[in-house]
């Protein structure tokens, strides 16, 4: 037995060991390797009880396959603190545990249940002390069970290339989350960059209209002046006119005076009019000038985002690549070992065979259904 995962069973531990050994339950040597058993990590501890009654419980049996994957990952999963590397849940999760799979009882029947599992008594309860009470299982068997020891060379090679598949399907996953999150970003980066350029335009439209007006009042104003200038030239010319009356004469005079001191409403409301245009020119100038701006920015972002999402779409190509080779060469490996070993160590085989499975999940659907149809073929060519 390898050593126990580093969680802590109470002081109460051994005193709690003695009281089942004294009990008749489990010998006291069974019990200080259970214990050992069940400070093993939660996979290895599935293992270990897939193993030591595969052909009791669970060769050709799906059901019962399943179940223990499912208790598998639902350790794992309440175990907020260690996770995969937990090897035990304390007596409230364990509740929840037990409530999962539909054991729901009273506060009262549920502590009456965990003291019924909890072989060791320590408060605790291991993935394998549920196996135990669960299947109904012999604990002397199980502790003594052969574990595959003379394939083990074979069964590690192939969990090393399980190992190298499900970090590849998990890069794969990963890969493929940021290349949809990348091409996600370019797409928003482009709609805004189509924003921006559609805003500059539209200030680029109203800066021409308002040109225009500009235009327009200016003209309006040197008309203006051109017609106060003829008739300040004409009424100089009347009252220099010695031709004309006297009365006549100082009328003009009178008028030009009047034209000096101040411009009549026309000119006056023309300088008006042409003065508040000239601002608005100005404004709309420099809000088109900012549109401007703003779009050709939009425009460089969202080319750049669009460059790394192709860059996170090749490197999610490539991953589902590596994906599919290292994914291929484990299930070839893993097939051709299922085929060869005969004894113990199956259990781990199916586990490792259902894990593999379960990291093709991560893969494209339509590379999937490539990969399986190709390791159809070969299996069947295998077995030709």
């Amino acid at each position: 037995l390898t050593t126990p995962c580093t969680s802590s069973l109470p002081a109460l531990a051994s005193i709690s060991f003695r009281k089942a050994a004294m009990s008749g339950k489990v010998d006291k040597k069974d019990m200080q390797k259970l214990k050992e058993l069940s400070g093993k990590k939660y996979r290895d501890q599935a293992v270990w009880f897939l193993n030591a009654f595969w052909v009791n419980h669970f060769e050709g049996n799906y059901p019962n396959q399943e179940k223990v994957w499912n208790y598998l990952h639902k350790f794992i999963e309440l175990d907020l603190k260690k996770k995969k590397n937990g090897c035990e849940l304390n007596e409230f999760d364990a509740h929840r545990f037990l409530e999962h799979f539909g054991m729901t009882l009273s506060v009262k029947d549920m502590r009456e249940k965990l003291r019924e599992i909890d072989i060791d008594f320590n408060k605790h309860v291991s993935l394998t002390e549920f196996l135990v009470f669960d299947f109904k299982a012999d604990v002397h068997h199980l502790v003594t069970a052969s574990q595959g020891e003379k394939d083990m060379d074979k069964i590690n090679e192939a969990q090393a290339l399980l190992e190298k598949a499900q970090a590849d399907a998990e890069a794969c996953r990963v890969a493929l989350e940021k290349a949809k999150e990348a091409a996600e970003v370019a797409r928003e980066s482009k709609l805004l960059a189509i924003k921006a350029e559609n805003e500059a335009k539209k200030a680029e439209a109203e800066l021409r209209r308002v040109e225009g007006e500009a235009r327009a009042a200016a003209d309006a104003l040197k008309a203006e002046e051109t017609k106060l200038a003829n008739k300040k030239k004409n009424l100089k010319a009347k009252s220099q006119n010695m031709d004309l009356g006297v009365v006549k004469r100082g009328k003009a005079a009178s008028m030009l005076a009047a034209l000096e001191a101040k411009d009549p409403l026309p000119l006056q409301r023309a300088k008006i009019t042409q003065a508040a245009v000239v601002k608005k020119c100005e404004k709309a100038t420099k809000k088109a000038a900012a549109a401007t701006a703003k779009a050709v920015k939009a425009r460089e972002v969202a080319e750049k985002d669009e460059e790394a999402a192709q860059a996170a779409k090749k490197a999610s190509e490539d991953a589902v690549v590596a994906a599919e080779k290292a994914i291929a060469a484990a299930e070839e490996f893993l097939e051709k070992v299922k085929q060869e070993v005969k004894g113990a160590g199956k259990g781990k085989l199916w586990l490792m065979d259902r894990e593999l499975e379960e990291a093709k999940k991560y893969m494209p659907k339509h590379k999937l259904k490539k990969l399986q149809k190709q390791m159809a073929a070969e299996k069947k060519a295998a077995m030709a």
